[in-house]
């Protein structure tokens, strides 16, 4: 089963600045919305897009919220810091009308196995080590909308790989040691800092038998990262994300749904479908006792939809089992068991 986590904060932005002023308000909402655009739409620059450019230029109809606060940075120097929420629904709207895609919270995660080679000799990067370099692992993530998973480091995992297998990069070894996560997609990557404190590093992307090899260097962390996560937005995007079509009727399709067992079952589904950015409406077209058949409004193909169904397992696939006479004249594409949770 392949596994998926939700993304939270997609609509939401920090920033530091250096007053309240109005102006600063202003700039400041512009460039935490082109943060926003990137994470939800999937696609690393879209600055060439004038449509979004305008809306850039008036930020302030799209914020629902936002708050100072004072606190400090790394160095133990105060800032003020600038929270910012925007509506989803209007974020939404923007991109869809400047062509752009949708990309849901519902997020394929990616398991990264990172050895660091520095002064300190070479060490997997995770929680207890590496710590600088793992921070930056995290909000590249966090800024193009990733869901990381880091390995455990357990007895099971130090069995499985070595620091010497990663760093000699071998894939072989990697399949085998993250065959317990069930992740869709691995990170993998061996990285390497100089005297001077810059670094270079050698990535492998994993997904399914298919793999993809990068290079990237940088004067830090921030730097060295960039490439390996924004190849992985954009790999997941292409795959993920939705081009809104105008749900034309011929963009419907239909599918049977059991082991709906009270109402408070179903809507929890009818919002899990009409919350993944492929799904518009989710509507019932027929009912009884505990199945039921929904026509759903697509803004893509059913092939997709079950692109994003497969991620979490809550709508879980199962063969033909047999209906009653009314449902089986309906045109059904697939057959589907709520759990309502995710595996």
């Amino acid at each position: 089963m392949a596994v998926a986590d939700t993304v939270a904060n997609l609509y939401d932005e920090q920033l530091v600045v250096e007053s309240q002023s109005p102006q600063t308000l202003k700039k400041a909402a512009a460039e935490a919305l082109a943060r926003v655009f990137v994470r939800v739409s999937g696609r690393g620059d879209i600055t060439g897009n004038p449509s979004l450019n305008e809306v850039l230029t008036r930020p302030e109809p799209l914020i629902t919220q936002y708050r100072y606060q004072r606190s400090k940075d790394e160095n133990g120097e105060d800032i003020l810091q600038l929270n910012l929420s925007f509506s989803p629904m209007q974020v939404n709207s923007e991109l869809q009308s400047a062509g752009l895609p949708v990309w849901s919270a519902n997020r394929p995660t990616v398991l990264v196995w990172l050895v660091a080679d520095t002064t300190d000799g070479r060490q997997f990067v995770g929680t207890d080590s590496q710590a600088e370099l793992y921070r930056d692992l995290k909000a590249a993530a966090q800024r193009r909308g990733l869901a990381l998973q880091m390995p455990l480091f357990d007895l099971a995992d130090s069995t499985n790989l070595t620091v010497d297998q990663l760093w000699t990069m071998s894939v072989a070894d990697v399949r085998l040691a993250s065959q317990r996560y069930s992740a869709p997609f691995v990170l993998m990557g061996r990285a390497s800092q100089f005297s001077t404190g810059q670094w270079v590093a050698s990535w492998q992307v994993l997904q399914g038998e298919d793999r993809v090899a990068l290079e990237s260097d940088g004067l830090d962390g921030k730097e060295l990262l960039a490439a390996p996560i924004n190849a992985l937005a954009d790999l997941q995007a292409a795959k993920y994300s939705v081009v809104a079509s105008g749900a034309s009727s011929s963009a419907n399709s239909l599918i049977h749904v059991s082991g709906i067992a009270n109402f408070a079952a179903y809507a929890d589904m009818v919002t899990y479908l009409e919350g993944l950015a492929v799904v518009q409406h989710a509507n019932t077209i027929w009912l009884s006792d505990n199945e039921l058949i929904l026509e759903l409004v697509l803004n893509d193909d059913m092939e997709k939809v079950k692109r994003f169904l497969s991620l979490d397992g809550r709508l879980l696939e199962e063969a033909y089992a047999g209906m009653s006479a009314s449902a089986a004249t309906q045109s059904v594409r697939g057959y589907y068991r709520w759990s309502g949770r995710a595996l």
